[in-house]
């Protein structure tokens, strides 16, 4: 067996980005009538594995193993499992991720299972691919969700481009571009992923591969795989690497080696030196590295040429007027629950009642969540997809696990929020300081002051000047930070 494809890069990166990985989950309700890939009953001969160890700047992190079994009406079972380790501010995490997929004699994807876990928090869910819509139950935080997502046309997911590869293997030729709908069923973003054949190497013994560089939105990466399908070498963001290994060589770890900080290899470079950055209220740089269009223009940050600004106002310039609840339908989309931020949960709607009794207009309930959140949570890196309710109850997490909370609790209350990711300016990596990978959420204080940056991770109202958006939205939007990762960096031009 070939056409051996691991758990791609792509989703690795993410996690870092504020996304986690893909895995398994077999669900025991029936509702929706989804059907949970049973494998004993699927198989129709023997699975054969491929290894990869996992790298990031060339350090051994883990590992990853994926397997392909043919199914008794003619398709394939896929599976994949992965295991690696990362520091985080000071803190060694362990990420554990399964996932399997179903294809039929087509090559169509039909169904797939997913589960991933990082010691304090899991996520988990199972879908199937009709021709229209993909129906999906995700669990997590102790509840299941449902949700049915509208196609174009059956996509195919990073557990199955190999083997659709494979199918196209007479095709494959340097020049040879391909074009395929894509799913992330963790962020449950849609885009196309665009492929091109972009050279030939020959291996030690003589076969051989081709080089395919392969575009998601915003993110790139390269693979080298034979004209089976057979990856030998994934490349990513940051030095993350993927190396086809031996079993034995794979799961080998280095000992006694310093785990690698991921918070460090995603710093931003600043040219300058920004002083008390939590006191800034204006900030203008220049952005090297990106295009200026990488960097969003809008509220309180404007892009002008290769010059990002970013002017927010002091707590005391805001005014007091407005009532909690906004009643406006044009801000109806920033008080509407999503999978992540599950608003109907009762016991989010007792806290976020708790947290503001008392409270009588906009601004002061805006502040008090700021204030609470940042006192209730324990600051933790917590490698996983933030749900609102998990973080409740869990009571802990970073920037993306404050922000998740702060959006769910202020949505319930009738304040429109939403989520802004970007990076925020620390000296807490280094004597010169940078910028780094950060999520906030901004409310909506009225036509005079608009989207006003707010952080509860530092305890700020308003967030300071130093914190520069890249993106808005759920993951589906903040997984095209990738796109700059590894390649933006900033030169100072004026602070105060």
């Amino acid at each position: 067996m070939k056409r051996l494809h691991p758990q791609a890069w792509i989703e690795a990166a993410a996690l870092v980005a504020f996304l986690a990985l893909a895995g398994v989950f077999v669900a025991q309700s029936r509702a929706q009538q989804l059907i949970p890939i049973e494998i004993e009953a699927l198989a129709a001969g023997p699975s054969s594995e491929a290894w990869m160890g996992i790298y990031f700047e060339d350090q051994k992190v883990g590992y990853a193993v994926s397997s392909e079994t043919p199914t008794v009406d003619g398709g394939l079972l896929l599976r994949n499992r992965s295991a690696f380790e990362i520091a985080a501010f000071g803190q060694l995490k362990q990420v554990v991720t399964v996932s399997q997929a179903v294809m039929d004699n087509t090559g169509t994807l039909k169904r797939f299972e997913f589960f991933m876990d990082s010691g304090e928090v899991s996520i988990s869910g199972q879908g199937e691919v009709l021709p229209t819509e993909i129906r999906m139950k995700i669990a997590q935080a102790g509840e299941i969700q449902e949700l049915s997502l509208p196609i174009d046309a059956p996509p195919q997911m990073s557990l199955s481009i190999g083997a659709w590869l494979s199918q196209h293997q007479d095709e494959i030729a340097v020049g040879k571009r391909f074009s395929l709908p894509y799913f992330d069923p963790i962020t449950l973003s849609q885009q196309e992923m665009e492929m091109t054949v972009s050279g030939v190497e020959l291996l030690p013994d003589g076969e051989e591969a081709y080089w395919m560089e392969r575009e998601i939105g915003e993110m790139s990466s390269r693979v080298l795989l034979t004209p089976a399908g057979d990856v030998i070498r994934e490349e990513g963001a940051m030095g993350l690497a993927l190396v086809r290994q031996t079993a034995e060589e794979a799961q080998r770890m280095p000992q006694g080696a310093e785990p690698v900080n991921i918070i460090a290899l995603s710093a931003v470079k600043l040219e300058g030196y920004l002083p008390q950055p939590r006191l800034v209220r204006v900030l203008e740089l220049q952005i090297l590295g990106v295009e200026p269009e990488r960097v969003f223009d809008g509220g309180v940050q404007r892009v002008t040429g290769d010059h990002v600004r970013v002017e927010v106002p002091m707590a005391e310039e805001l005014s007091g007027d407005l009532p909690v609840a906004e009643a406006s339908p044009a801000l109806a989309e920033f008080l509407q629950p999503t999978i992540f931020l599950p608003i109907e949960n009762l016991e989010l709607k007792e806290k976020s009642a708790e947290v503001l009794e008392g409270q009588s207009n906009r601004r002061d309930a805006a502040e008090a969540l700021v204030d609470w959140v940042h006192g209730y949570l324990i600051k933790a890196p917590t490698l996983s997809v933030p749900n609102a309710l998990e973080v409740l109850r869990l009571g802990q997490g970073d920037c993306n696990e404050h922000t998740a909370l702060y959006v769910a609790l202020a949505r319930i209350a009738g304040i429109p929020s939403r989520i802004a990711a970007g990076v925020v300016y620390s000296d807490a990596m280094g004597e010169n300081g940078g910028f780094y990978y950060h999520a906030w959420p901004e409310v909506y204080l009225g036509e005079v002051h608009g989207w006003v940056p707010v952080d509860p991770t530092f305890g700020q109202f308003p967030a300071d000047a130093s914190h520069v958006k890249l993106v808005e939205g759920d993951l589906d939007k903040q997984v095209e930070i990738m796109g700059v990762m590894g390649r933006l960096g900033f030169k100072m031009v004026e602070s105060r």
